[in-house]
């Protein structure tokens, strides 16, 4: 497998990449100890920033449609199996994971998550419920979102955690702010 120093990798918000005021730390290869890319961590104020921004996403994120959502769900499927074995190389170097593993069980199980997930809320897995309590009376639900959600993943399975904190914020209509130690991509 071919080793690659990865440019450095900064925060993402706001529709864009955002320069971080954290400190920087190496990520390494664990099974060459080569470095891999320079990461730069969000501080406080970064977070806060971030944070402030899935606010003001969420006031549109909030009142998109669910087919809407279900659509970005499946762009994002496409794209992992289209980039799986690129995808799979890159995990490898950040986990020190064997390539058969992150190539036939990571990506594609975070894409198989994606897909479930896009045909349930494509389907209605968001409607509410109605109970007849009675004869002349009935109760429903209504389920909304309620605002930003946090995600932290672990950094041994960082594509499957990732695409299951998407779901969370797709499926759902909320917004998140997610982080990883040592992550090289997010999709």
């Amino acid at each position: 497998m071919t080793e690659a120093f990865h440019p450095p990798q900064h925060l993402y918000y706001d529709g864009k990449i955002q320069m971080a005021s954290g400190s920087i730390f190496r990520s390494i290869d664990p099974s060459t100890s080569r470095p891999l890319a320079d990461i730069h961590a969000a501080s406080h104020s970064d977070v806060d920033n971030a944070i402030t921004s899935a606010r003001k996403a969420f006031l549109s994120w909030s009142r998109t449609p669910p087919v809407a959502r279900a659509r970005i769900l499946l762009k994002a499927v496409q794209l992992l199996r289209d980039r799986n074995d690129e995808i799979a190389r890159i995990e490898t170097q950040d986990t020190g994971k064997p390539f058969s593993e992150t190539s036939t069980v990571d990506v594609v199980t975070g894409a198989d998550v994606l897909e479930f997930f896009a045909n349930l809320v494509a389907g209605g897995g968001l409607n509410g419920e109605t109970v007849q309590l009675r004869e002349d009376a009935w109760v429903y639900t209504k389920k909304e979102s309620l605002g930003v959600c946090a995600g932290i993943g672990a950094w041994n399975y960082p594509i499957q955690m990732y695409a299951a904190e998407a779901i969370i914020s797709t499926f759902t209509a909320e917004t998140v702010d997610t982080e990883r130690c040592g992550s090289l991509h997010h999709a």
